[in-house]
């Protein structure tokens, strides 16, 4: 991203056709979701006591979070490598992550049996201390307020902006203040991270009887991480090539070349510890032609079919080709996810799972509603950086009225 480059409004009509489809979905998942509500999951969902996971909790739940990550992946480079050059990339990656972490959090209340239980979460003497997933659930709640606060500078650089005094003036006054603090906020949006990403996947340690051997292992905490950052990368080279067709937006060839490299070595450490971890613990034996053992071998063939992409100079070059690349990372690191947590054993006969309608349901509209979220702020705040001379971004004018 050029030096000197700053992000700017988008601008332009708020409400179009494209956000009136996606906020029309997820009015269709809320009305799913108010049902649920008040008649319980049973009528809405199709899990059960064989099966208490459904699709909510492994694909709202951890794969948001996963694409989430690509905050992480960009802050690492950004701050504690001190690559400033991708600096221009921390404000788009951080909306994303800000949304995917909500919407994961928000789909744990509905996915919850006793939800109405969540509201003490904050209350520390009412903490259960032997609950495992207390640790997720309090970083998962703390890291969603630092990403917001991260997502602050946007806002208050577009109330800066305003030809209204009073959010002018706001702007103005708090934009510096939290500029002073935001060190510990960054410090805290890689901490947190770190931490609930390795617990989700250590979570699946302790139902042992149900996950299938192939997905339990002791490396499932640091398989998880890994996962995460490879899925994080993937995910800002998607976003923004996404955001370069739509609005034009500023994408340095070379810069997702570099983190290509990158996501390729990191892709690559997965596999290893992968391989080695079901070889070394005897469990080879269990990769056969079957359900579950077709189920490994897709996963690994996505994993290095990216890192395959990855290092290759013609796909690098290529912003089609890399952005199919980035996709296949997201593709691969989504499908361990959700195979680590629906891959279980029928505890008896005549279990089964498939979602229900209400449960796909609720899984597109939150997905349309982040999508809209992200096209709102960015027309509205300056997120995105637009290449100059394109006449994309908005005019001061624009931007005033957009404040």
């Amino acid at each position: 991203m050029s030096a000197h480059a700053k992000a700017t409004p988008i601008g332009g009509p708020i409400f179009g056709r494209p956000i009136l489809v996606l906020v029309g979905l997820f009015g269709i998942a809320a009305l799913v979701m108010a049902y649920r509500f008040f008649v319980g999951l049973g009528p809405v969902s199709n899990m059960s006591d064989g099966f208490a996971w459904g699709i909510w909790e492994p694909v709202n739940v951890v794969v948001f979070t996963g694409i989430g990550a690509g905050a992480l992946g960009v802050g690492l480079l950004t701050y504690i490598l001190n690559k400033g050059e991708y600096h221009g990339l921390v404000r788009p990656a951080v909306l994303l992550g800000a949304i995917c972490y909500t919407l994961g959090g928000s789909s744990i209340l509905v996915a919850l049996g006793r939800y109405w239980n969540a509201i003490m979460l904050p209350v520390v003497p009412f903490w259960n201390l032997a609950s495992p997933l207390l640790e997720v659930a309090v970083c998962v709640m703390a890291y969603i307020f630092v990403l917001w606060i991260e997502v602050l500078p946007s806002i208050l650089d577009g109330a800066a902006a305003s030809r209204w005094p009073f959010w002018a003036k706001i702007g103005r006054t708090w934009g510096p203040r939290l500029q002073k603090v935001m060190p510990y906020f960054v410090a805290a949006a890689v901490v947190l991270p770190v931490m609930h990403q390795s617990s989700l996947g250590g979570l699946m340690l302790l139902p042992e009887t149900k996950v299938h051997p192939l997905w339990h292992t002791a490396m499932l905490p640091t398989l998880f991480l890994i996962s995460c950052l490879s899925m994080g990368y993937g995910a800002v080279v998607v976003l923004v090539t996404l955001l370069r067709l739509a609005w034009n937006a500023e994408a340095d060839r070379r810069l997702f070349a570099q983190m290509a490299k990158i996501n390729a070595g990191i892709i690559l450490v997965y596999l290893v510890l992968r391989v080695a971890d079901v070889a070394f613990t005897g469990k080879l034996a269990l990769v056969r032609l079957d359900f579950f053992g077709l189920m490994f071998l897709g996963e690994l063939a996505l994993f290095l079919a990216a890192a395959i992409q990855f290092l290759r100079p013609s796909v690098r070059e290529n912003r089609g080709r890399l952005f199919g690349a980035a996709l296949l990372a997201i593709a691969a690191g989504a499908a361990y996810r959700i195979d680590s947590y629906l891959s279980v054993y029928r505890p008896a006969p005549g279990w089964r799972y498939f979602p229900s309608l209400g449960e796909i349901v609720v899984t597109v509209g939150m997905g349309a509603i982040g999508v809209a979220l992200f096209v709102v702020l960015s027309k509205l705040f300056p997120v995105v950086i637009v290449q100059e001379g394109s006449g994309r971004g908005a005019k001061p004018a624009q931007a005033a009225r957009a404040g």
